[in-house]
């Protein structure tokens, strides 16, 4: 439950609470959207918001739509594929390998696909900041406005949010690009 221990006491007292009242009925009613062993292992909360590892294990993604689509991006009335929720998306850019980070939600409108790459973008900053100690803390530090939620006493901006999470999701991808490159560059290098 490590992340319980990094938001407040009286929320970690509701936020076990709420753990408990979940374990209780996991057993009750077992179905796709109450897959329990994964909320213990999973950086979030129960109001669906992502946190991040390492560096960055304070800051949190909340999901900026709180719209419920009847069906997923892509789908019509007669075949209709079942709209993801936050846990869900949570779920599929939490997973081991490397296949999170190439997911392109597909069946995401767009602003909760900017909420997965907003979480995408979290899991390469906590990567980014143990593979490259001397990385630019300039740039991070923008990324980080960029994709992690307000603090107080900062004022929420929802259209602010979404620009901003939008072009550091646009930055993220490009950085990666640019990595990849170096490091095959240098990689060519070695062996001529």
């Amino acid at each position: 439950m490590r992340h319980i221990r990094t938001i407040g006491t009286n929320e970690k007292k509701r936020g076990v609470e709420r753990l408990m009242m979940y374990k209780r009925n996991d057993t009750i009613e077992q179905g796709p959207h109450t897959q329990l062993h994964s909320l213990f292992t999973m950086p979030r909360d129960l109001q669906g918001r992502y946190w991040a590892h390492g560096n960055f294990h304070s800051r949190v993604v909340t999901r900026m739509s709180t719209t419920n689509y009847p069906r997923a991006r892509g789908t019509t009335r007669f075949s209709p594929t079942p709209y993801p929720s936050s846990d869900a998306i949570i779920a599929r850019m939490d997973e081991e390998d490397d296949r999170w980070y190439h997911d392109t939600g597909t069946d995401l409108h767009p602003r909760d696909f900017l909420f997965q790459a907003r979480i995408q973008t979290a899991r390469r900053m906590s990567q980014r900041a143990v593979r490259f100690p001397s990385r630019d803390r300039v740039l991070e530090r923008l990324l980080e406005e960029g994709t992690f939620d307000r603090e107080a006493p900062e004022l929420r901006s929802h259209s602010e949010e979404y620009a901003m999470a939008h072009a550091s999701a646009m930055i993220n991808r490009l950085l990666m690009r640019i990595e990849t490159l170096e490091s095959q560059a240098s990689e060519s290098l070695v062996f001529c």
